[in-house]
């Protein structure tokens, strides 16, 4: 079913202020193209012919205010027995760190998860039983992967990384799965009994290990939740859906089990839905759990001797939104899409309990809020719940009683020192995260190399060959004296790097702020990224570092011979081509200059990769008819974004009527629009009125040939492959671990 072949689950799975979207507006950059207010329309001479009235379904709201000390989140909580010091959990999931070494943990797993604990988490919880570690056979009635039957070497096998987390004053939790099976009605009640046996004796080996409580896995496409669904199981035994009491009847005698095993005392959390929809085919819902119905599962749940329970929102169609439903709101003014060509309107689906104005932030609050009124144990919930993207908001939402604690992977992934940062009044210094989902990408669209993440580069790639030190930097041997040359991501993360290592660095940058590229993309795609965010972060790790930025100032071979440097980094960016030219009836633009073109009805963009596809939302959003031309298979549209970013944005631009030709050849521009040829040798004109030239960026590599040689020099970034903003990082990062 559809279901199932796209249910993934989530192992399948300064010197100068910064130009925003506000800044480039006062100076007149996006009068041409941002969607304009009647107001606006009359100051502006251009908006004429670049506006259309859009009316946006699920509008948005800001939700980024910072006027809290965080004080709530910093109160201890009692989830069962234990105490938390504060509400900062680390949430269950999967990582590229697994990979055991003749039985032992790795040092990349045991760093990682230390991570988390000594950055101020209060509870982390480890990775799944991914099928490479454990899994349950149903069929064979045994366990299965690297452990074998043999879940007795559990309480040895984890007991260092228990220590680790232990050792700075944390708790550390595992969570439960089950087989994805979903033929309920053909489980025997053996079958049942002995998946419940099964996982109440890892439940035991984990506590005997070390382990403060385990969560069991009852959303998605997990077994306990398929039992509770009508979809699946057909049942007319005890086991059946007929009644609250039947639904939840398997799991409620599981968690009894464990308590009975391990102790009343020993804690357990319920990842469960909050309410499901149809992704694939909205308004579709037979079989689908209203939210009624889920809180009537939490009370029976909590009846039963859970502790505490932890929501997600279920759309079973892609199952990555459950953990990351956020991806509902990638794209420019996308508010709410599918991944299946449609949008769900928040204000209706759902039950109504969703909030969708928050750009996917803190999704299931009001669903939260809701089952606390029903429950009296602590409530949590995925939906980005991000303390440093939206302060007030989460504070608030603790202080207020809408949920209890937050569950959090992505923010602590790409920083794991958040929770003492926020503590410390240190928010300026917390890596943002980007929503961009390169953590659950596998290395593009080819599908090969290490989850990542976009802003922190030892994510993945600690105690691999690019960098066997691990997470931690090593000092320089020899403090040098570096110049870097360009201010944007790989420039800057480079400069971080470097002077966080021991050299005195400069940083040049020809234009008079910082950001390089990231200006551009944030004003094509909005705020939803937060890239505003990452400039802020890389200008003011300048500053925090002891970076000496100049601005301002186009770099030669000259001023780098006057600087006399040890070692220079060129981070240029790359160049931009432009082979067409404009007819008297259709306009040629470069993508550089398209804030300041006047913009007709009917454009087609001349490139597919991110930056194109970033372009083409951001017209479509002003009411623009677009189509697109590139010379690459289908499978590379938005090839630089990740996989999952893609899997909901291309669907939108169909849905939209963008017609994009593929594996075309242009010929050039004429008065009739532009002429392409097709795959099949067919000559075709696209009639426009504008013509948007955005193809790959090419290499740079003027500069670094004139000074190579001369110093220890390297190239990263744009100028040397073009790329997007995680290998720009990436690569500025290593270059400077070489210095």
């Amino acid at each position: 079913m559809e279901e199932e072949k796209r249910g993934l689950t989530r192992r399948n799975f300064v010197s100068a202020a910064v130009l925003g979207a506000g800044s480039l507006a006062s100076v007149g950059l996006l009068s041409a193209c941002s969607p304009q207010t009647k107001s606006d329309s009359s100051t502006s001479s251009t908006s004429s012919s670049t506006q259309a009235s859009v009316t946006d379904l699920n509008p948005q709201e800001d939700y980024t205010k910072f006027t809290t000390d965080y004080a709530a989140l910093f109160q201890p909580l009692k989830i069962g027995s234990l105490t938390l010091r504060n509400r900062f959990v680390k949430s269950p999931a999967g990582s590229d760190t697994w990979a055991p070494v003749n039985g032992v943990l790795n040092d990349n797993y045991l760093d990682y998860y230390e991570n988390f604990a000594k950055g101020g988490c209060s509870l982390v919880f480890t990775e799944a039983a991914i099928a490479a570690y454990l899994s349950i056979n149903l069929t064979a009635h045994k366990t299965t992967g690297w452990l074998g039957d043999d879940i007795t070497k559990i309480p040895v096998l984890v007991a260092p990384v228990v220590e680790r987390v232990h050792k700075h004053g944390a708790y550390i939790g595992y969570q439960l799965s089950a087989p994805s099976v979903s033929d309920i009605g053909k489980i025997s009640v053996d079958d049942l009994v002995w998946i419940q046996d099964t996982m109440t004796n890892l439940a035991v080996q984990y506590k005997k290990g070390g382990y403060d409580m385990v969560e069991i896995h009852a959303s998605a496409t997990q077994f306990p939740n398929y039992i509770m669904t009508t979809r699946y199981n057909t049942r007319t035994d005890q086991y059946s859906v007929k009644t609250v009491e039947n639904r939840t009847r398997w799991l409620c005698e599981l968690i009894q089990k464990i308590k009975a095993a391990c102790g009343q005392d020993f804690p357990i959390q319920i990842l469960m839905n909050a309410v499901e929809d149809n992704d694939a085919s909205i308004g579709d819902n037979d079989g689908y759990l209203t939210a009624a119905e889920c809180i009537d599962n939490a009370k029976a749940f909590e009846k039963a001797g859970a502790d505490t329970i932890y929501l997600r929102l279920s759309v079973p169609g892609l199952h990555v939104s459950q953990f990351a439903p956020d991806l509902q709101h990638s794209g420019y003014k996308c508010n709410g899409i599918t991944g299946y060509g449609s949008r769900f309107d928040y204000s209706r689906h759902f039950s109504g309990i969703i909030n969708g104005q928050y750009s996917g932030c803190a999704m299931l609050l009001k669903a939260a809020a809701e089952f606390k009124k029903n429950v009296s144990i602590p409530v949590s919930c995925a939906g980005y719940m991000d303390p440093r993207t939206a302060p007030d908001l989460m504070n608030n939402a603790v202080a207020n009683g809408q949920v209890d604690y937050m569950m959090i992977t992505r923010p602590l992934t790409v920083d794991p020192e958040m929770p003492n940062k926020l503590q410390a009044g240190k928010r300026a210094e917390v890596a943002p995260c980007c929503r961009c989902m390169h953590c659950h990408n596998k290395g593009g669209p080819e599908g090969s190399g290490p989850e990542r993440c976009r802003v922190n580069a030892t994510t993945q790639y600690a105690y691999t060959d690019v960098m066997p030190e691990g997470y931690n930097l090593i000092p320089a041997t020899k403090k040098k004296k570096v110049v870097v040359v360009g201010g944007g991501p790989a420039g800057m993360e480079a400069a971080r790097i470097a002077a966080q290592r021991g050299h005195t660095v400069t940083l040049y940058e020809k234009n008079g702020t910082l950001g390089g590229l990231l200006k551009t993309a944030h004003a094509f795609k909005g705020d939803h990224e937060r890239l505003n965010d990452l400039i802020d972060y890389l200008t003011y790790q300048q500053q925090v570092n002891g970076v000496k930025v100049v601005t301002g100032t186009k770099v030669d071979a000259e001023v780098i011979k006057k600087e006399s440097p040890d070692a220079v980094v060129i981070a240029v960016g790359g160049n931009r081509e432009s082979k067409l030219s404009s007819s008297s009836t259709t306009n040629v633009v470069n993508v550089d200059g398209l804030m300041s073109a006047t913009i007709g009805s009917k454009v087609v963009i001349c490139g597919a990769g991110a930056q194109a596809v970033d372009t083409a939302l951001f017209l479509l959003a002003s009411g623009k008819n677009v189509q697109m031309v590139h010379g690459s298979t289908k499978d590379k549209i938005d090839k630089e974004q990740s996989m999952w970013v893609r899997t909901y944005v291309r669907p939108q631009l169909y849905a939209k009527g963008v017609k994009v030709w593929n594996s075309a050849t242009v010929k050039g521009v004429g008065e009739g629009g532009l002429t392409i040829v097709t795959p099949t040798g067919t000559e075709t004109t696209i009639k426009c009125d504008t013509v948007v030239e955005c193809y790959d960026m090419i290499p740079n590599q003027d500069l670094y040939k004139s000074v190579s040689g001369n110093y220890e020099t390297y190239i990263v970034g744009d100028c040397s492959v073009p790329s997007n903003i995680a290998d720009a990082i990436l690569n500025g990062n290593l270059a400077a671990r070489k210095i």
